[in-house]
């Protein structure tokens, strides 16, 4: 299902409705940076660190908006490998619709709505913004890799998310 997922993404990206006989980007690079987030998603879905650390830089960053039921604003920070790159629950899926990826030289952005369910039941929507950096070095290879991931949980959101 995450491939399927990534198709729809990429095929958003290429202006048809529905997504159907979409033609996808025609830039690799764009490719590219929808492909790692994608791996950090199956990672996910594998409950593998390692295949999530994958895709990361070191001490990459990680941050959750919520808005709370006083209408407060809880505003979470963690390092990767603090939460993500210890251990994962399986069953955890999560997947972007409508990505907007800005680009410049060796620094990109995905911006997008995603949906997070376990075990088929929803959790939450939101909009996620994934930092990626086009990484050079003995490791990276010119890989592009996530520096951070920042998100909105919004439980009730997803109705109207759904529609973008």
């Amino acid at each position: 299902m995450p491939a399927l997922l990534l198709a729809a993404a990429i095929a958003s990206l290429g202006g048809a409705s529905l997504g159907l006989a979409a033609t996808p980007p025609a830039d690799p690079e764009d490719k590219a940076v929808l492909a790692v987030a994608q791996a950090f998603f199956d990672g996910m879905a594998a409950a593998s660190p390692e295949a999530m650390r994958a895709t990361v830089l070191p001490n990459a960053q990680f941050m959750g908006v919520r808005t709370q039921a006083d209408g407060t604003i809880k505003v979470s920070r963690v390092a990767f490998e603090d939460s993500f790159g210890k251990h994962m629950d399986p069953g955890i899926k999560e997947w972007i619709w409508s990505p907007v990826i800005i680009r410049r030289g060796a620094l990109a952005t995905i911006s997008a709505p995603y949906e997070v369910s376990k075990d088929g039941k929803t959790l939450h929507c939101g909009v996620d913004v994934f930092t990626l950096v086009k990484a050079d070095g003995a490791k990276n290879d010119g890989a592009w890799k996530i520096a951070s991931i920042s998100w909105t949980a919004e439980p009730g959101a997803c109705p109207e998310l759904r529609k973008l």
